[in-house]
Parts: structure tokens; C-alpha cells; sequence
């Protein structure tokens, strides 16, 4: 076998702490997570970690741009499956049933979102990446809108924003109120979705 060569061992070595992170973060939430922790979970000194990344906060950009990447792709790949307007709803509310038990990711989101509303460092980095991350949401729904003739009083962007908003509201709501139903998230957006369609043209 090839030995890697330094470029490659570099990101191998950021490849794992951003997974290393990923399962601190989700433990701890950002704040309390210790960068010793994040290391020792990765199989590295602090040393390696700040040859890496410059501090938590600029690995939680990173990992907050891997995970965003993958979500759009994701979501990406199951909406290019559906073959009609009402096929979107059932959709987004496969797609989204996972929030019903692993509400995590949104709260990560969110706690980031508002330490760095209150100055928190990378605030300027983490507005960009999921600016973007916003943006190619919308794009993505209007290349579904396009496809497939859909109508809404919402532009796809709107329509994107929207259902972000939900999902991320959703999940915190499950995360404070465990009794409530860990399928509400997906009939909710499903239920969004719809109503944001209802102004279908007639098919006659």
C-alpha cells in the first residue's frame, strides 16, 4: 500500500477530528465540549490539534460545512426521485423523520447560531457557510419548483428558509418536551409542504 503523502495525512488527521468532534459536540453541546476531549477522542495530542484548526470554533465551522454539505446532497438525491407535485410532501417527511430522534444537529446549529450572535468567535465564518448552505437549499427547491411545474405563493428560497425554520423549531421543541410524538417533526414539515402547494394549477 502507498504511503500517504503529507497533504493526505493532514486531512486524514482533520477527517478525524471533525468526527471526533461531531460525537463531543453531540455529548456535551459546543460550549462545555473541552478541546482535550475532542483530541483524545480522535487519537491525537492537543498539539495535533492545534497544527489543524485554531480553535473550536474553527473546527466547528468545519464541521458544521461537512455536515451541511451532506445534508444538501442528501436531500438533493431524494428529491430528484419524485416524479409529481404531490410526491413532495411524503418526501420531505421521510427525509426529515430522523429530527423525531436525533434532534442534535439542530441544536448544535442553533447553539452556535446564538453564541456567535453575542459575539462568539467565527461568527462571520459560520453566517457564510450556512449562507450558503441556505442559498443551495433554495436553488435546489427551484430546480424541483422547475421540474416539476409546482406553484407557491412562496419563492423557493422562502419555501427553503421556511422549512428550515420548522425543522429547527420542531426539534428543539422535542428536545425540551420528550412526550411529544417523535414523528411530529415529519408530519409537520409534511403538512407545511402541502400547504405551501395548494395552489396547484387545475391538471384538466
Amino acid at each position: 500500500m502507498a504511503r500517504l503523502t503529507r497533504a493526505q495525512q493532514r486531512e486524514v488527521t482533520r477527517q478525524r477530528l471533525v468526527d471526533a468532534a461531531a460525537q463531543v459536540f453531540g455529548r456535551t453541546g459546543f460550549e462545555a465540549a473541552p478541546i482535550d476531549l475532542i483530541a483524545e477522542e480522535a487519537g491525537f495530542s492537543r498539539g495535533a490539534f492545534y497544527s489543524n484548526f485554531e480553535s473550536k470554533d474553527d473546527l466547528f465551522v468545519a464541521l458544521l460545512g461537512h455536515h451541511l454539505d451532506a445534508e444538501v446532497e442528501t436531500l438533493g438525491r431524494a428529491l430528484d426521485r419524485i416524479q409529481s407535485p404531490q410526491d413532495l410532501a411524503p418526501a420531505i417527511e421521510r427525509r426529515y423523520r430522523v429530527l423525531g430522534t436525533d434532534p442534535g444537529w439542530c441544536l448544535l446549529t442553533t447553539e452556535f447560531q446564538l453564541y456567535g450572535m453575542r459575539g462568539g468567535a467565527k461568527s462571520a465564518e459560520f453566517e457564510q457557510v450556512y449562507g450558503s448552505y441556505r442559498q443551495r437549499i433554495g436553488e435546489l427547491i427551484a430546480r424541483q419548483f422547475d421540474r416539476l411545474g409546482i406553484q407557491s405563493p412562496l419563492s423557493p428560497y422562502e419555501f427553503g428558509i421556511s422549512a428550515i425554520a420548522l425543522a429547527h423549531g420542531l426539534a428543539l421543541q422535542r428536545a425540551v418536551d420528550p412526550t411529544l410524538a417523535d414523528t411530529l417533526p415529519g408530519r409537520a414539515l409534511a403538512a407545511f409542504v402541502r400547504g405551501a402547494l395548494s395552489e396547484q394549477p387545475s391538471a384538466d
